[in-house]
């Protein structure tokens, strides 16, 4: 079985997920891991090539099938992490920090039923 101790620091390489794969279900070559997966060996030829990155879809899908966690098939493949990158235009804006926003709605009068003005009382 394979060791899944931690990898010392290292840069991004798919290989190393794809190796594990094909030992844990016991595959001979990326055609059959493609045929487990539902995807075609050309896409994980490129994958390793690092033409194409590793979609997300693809990780739940091998989650899925295998049993490792996200953050373990991260992981191996060199992707170190610990949490999502958001764009820092799209960072929260939190209820102190809001601005005021005006309201278009007229405030009602004393007498005011919350009507509009085209309603008559007969």
């Amino acid at each position: 079985m394979f060791d899944y101790s931690p990898v010392p620091t290292r840069p991004y390489d798919p290989n190393m997920l794809f190796d594990v794969l094909l030992e844990t279900f016991g595959l001979d070559n990326d055609e059959a891991l493609g045929s487990v997966l539902h995807i075609g060996a050309p896409l994980i030829r490129r994958i390793r090539y690092g033409q194409v990155p590793v979609d997300p879809l693809l990780l739940l899908r091998i989650n899925e099938l295998s049993g490792i966690s996200v953050r373990e098939l991260r992981r191996l493949m060199g992707d170190r992490r610990a949490d999502w990158r958001l764009p820092q235009a799209r960072a929260a804006v939190t209820v102190e920090e809001a601005p005021e926003v005006p309201s278009r709605r007229k405030k009602p009068d004393a007498g005011d039923a919350g009507l509009p003005s085209s309603v008559q009382w007969s």
